[in-house]
């Protein structure tokens, strides 16, 4: 049974004409002392072109939002009412991807370059990595508070962006949070159903020398 999933799940795939980026396991040891990376924690606003390895990539995720305990709802990351409503999309230059940090692997969501939609500044179109953070607004169905319920989705989508932050000090990493977005136009490239939003963008990358 087993084999005949996995045979009809590549050929949705291939049907489809997606597919997804294989990332290693987390590296979760190592890195610089939690004082120094605070010490070195900047905004960087220019990028080289040298691409990302995957590892770093995959670190970066973990530190971003993934699963550091046995239960996979609770995350490097807080989250309102433990609901986990902000997802991470990696736009790269081959496409956008859904980080998934329960199995922590990366689906393709649509394919092409589509940097350039994760901003209104030049210089996100030559980052080689933007993380998109979408609010899933089914995930905050239990919360009985609708104003609240924004409210705590920027404040989960800046503890996110603040890992990023002290992962990237950490590896020698430029980035920047970024809220000038045009959520509407970047939502409809990623092909997002009405229940999703686009809060904010992080370009990620290593420093223009």
């Amino acid at each position: 049974m087993k084999t005949i999933v996995q045979s009809l799940i590549a050929l949705s795939m291939i049907s489809t004409g997606f597919s997804d980026m294989n990332i290693p396991k987390p590296n979760m040891e190592g890195g610089q002392p939690l004082m120094n990376c605070l010490k070195q924690r900047q905004t960087q606003r220019e990028f080289s072109d040298k691409e990302i390895p995957k590892q770093v990539l995959s670190n970066m995720l973990w530190a971003a939002q993934g699963v550091n305990r046995d239960d996979p709802d609770y995350r490097t990351a807080p989250s309102a009412r433990n609901c986990n409503a902000i997802e991470i999309y990696v736009v790269t230059k081959d496409g956008a991807y859904l980080f998934d940090p329960e199995s922590h692997q990366l689906t393709e969501q649509v394919k092409g370059d589509f940097r350039a939609d994760t901003g209104t500044q030049d210089f996100v179109a030559k980052a080689p990595i933007n993380l998109v953070y979408v609010l899933d607004t089914k995930k905050q169905e239990s919360h009985p508070d609708p104003v609240r319920r924004e409210m705590v989705a920027h404040c989960d989508a800046g503890f996110i962006g603040q890992n990023v932050y002290l992962f990237c000090a950490s590896e020698g990493l430029a980035t920047v949070f970024r809220g000038l977005v045009d959520k509407e136009k970047l939502g409809k490239s990623l092909n997002l159903p009405e229940s999703k939003k686009v809060l904010y963008a992080q370009s990620v990358g290593y420093p223009q020398s």
